[in-house]
């Protein structure tokens, strides 16, 4: 997992990259990359367990834009796509977690598939964000910073 987000950060994509010292078995990587704000990815190894705490903020739990991120996510493991862009349901299973106002994206890979989880992860996060860019710039354009053209 750590070579991999660093490679990340080595390209480029990543910025202000940065590993927080782990706590009770997870470890904690902070970096910049789809907005200006960081984003901080914990990583879990004993269950396989990636979560993007906090991702999308300002979502209450019960409202519309909740609804929509939860089935946009768990669309991503649809037989429909296209095997690069899908969760395989055998190798992970993704996930959405509302609460204290924000959004978490979580995904766990099944035993021996942590490469993939965490290849898997990055993809998700990349794709929810075009997905709201083009479906809810507004709330994009007011917690992202993003471009309103």
């Amino acid at each position: 997992m750590r070579d991999r987000l660093q490679a990340y950060a080595d390209r480029g994509v990543f910025r202000g990259y940065s590993e927080q010292t782990p706590r009770a078995g997870r470890h904690r990587f902070r970096f910049s990359w789809l907005g200006a704000r960081p984003m901080l990815l914990e990583y879990t190894p004993d269950t396989g367990t990636f979560l993007f705490r906090g991702l999308l903020p300002d979502i209450a739990a019960r409202s519309s834009l909740a609804g929509d991120v939860t089935a946009f996510v768990a669309g991503r493991a649809s037989p429909r796509l296209p095997l690069h862009r899908r969760v395989d349901r055998r190798r992970a299973r993704v996930e959405c977690v509302a609460a204290r106002g924000a959004i978490s994206v979580g995904l766990v890979a099944t035993r021996n598939q942590h490469d993939y989880g965490a290849n898997r992860i990055i993809n998700l996060a990349h794709e929810l964000f075009l997905y709201l860019q083009t479906y809810q710039p507004e709330y994009m354009w007011k917690h992202f910073d993003a471009p309103q053209e």
